[in-house]
């Protein structure tokens, strides 16, 4: 009597993985094939009292890329850090520190909130000490705006 052999099922985990890897990997390039961006790398003046906003302007500088007529934001990337145990909120605005705005939540933030405007801002970042916890004034934070873009023109 011959053996009734059942075809093994192809072990799909690896496909799932891959197929995940790359969705992840495609979130993070820019929105569309010709965009591209600036970054600008800047340190803040000295937290000094709790609750007083410090603005930060970031914009693009003569070496980066410059905006086309009609150039559009598409994607926005912001990070913040500094030493010590103080609580400090911090928002990404546009040309403004009255808004439109996003909170940071954490150390970074990568946003399509602004996506539409115009890309060469400013941008802000807007920090507010919160607490000093154990660390005293003033407070240093240095920060990076990248704002991804459209090459220009109608799409």
């Amino acid at each position: 009597m011959r053996a009734c052999h059942n075809r093994r099922m192809p072990d799909l985990s690896f496909t799932r993985l891959l197929c995940a890897g790359l969705v992840c990997w495609a979130a993070s390039l820019p929105a569309s094939a010709g965009d591209v961006a600036w970054t600008a790398n800047r340190t803040s003046t000295g937290l000094h009292a709790l609750r007083t906003d410090v603005v930060v302007s970031y914009a693009p500088t003569a070496a980066d890329p410059r905006p086309g007529p009609g150039a559009r934001v598409t994607r926005v990337h912001a990070a913040r850090r500094y030493t010590g145990d103080a609580r400090v909120a911090t928002r990404l605005c546009w040309r403004s520190a009255d808004g439109p705005c996003v909170e940071l939540r954490g150390t970074q933030l990568d946003t399509h909130a602004f996506d539409g405007l115009a890309p060469e801002g400013p941008f802000l970042l807007v920090h507010r000490a919160l607490n000093w916890v154990n660390t005293p004034p003033p407070l240093f934070i240095p920060g990076s705006v990248t704002v991804w873009f459209s090459s220009g023109g109608p799409r």
